[in-house]
């Protein structure tokens, strides 16, 4: 293999639709996160709110290629309010 570092991706533990619900519900309840309630870029939902988990469940079944796992580390990295 011509010199290159080749390294095997990681094994992915299943993760089901219950647990990733939890772990959001537990994520919105942090206080060091920013998770407040937003609202959809869709025309139509603009002027209705839609809460941190109900956003981010709706996005994993809509992209059913994204490792959850994966998904919920960037996202918990992201909201982290900065002091």
């Amino acid at each position: 293999m011509n010199g290159m570092y080749t390294q095997k991706p990681e094994k992915v533990k299943h993760i089901d639709e219950a647990q990733i619900k939890e772990l959001l519900k537990s994520m919105h309840s942090d206080n060091g996160l920013n998770t407040g309630t937003c609202y959809s870029d869709d025309d139509v939902l603009r002027t209705t709110p839609i809460s941190f988990e109900a956003k981010h469940m709706a996005y994993l079944k809509s992209h059913p290629k994204v490792n959850p796992q994966q998904y919920l580390q960037n996202l918990r990295t992201k909201v982290r309010i900065r002091k």
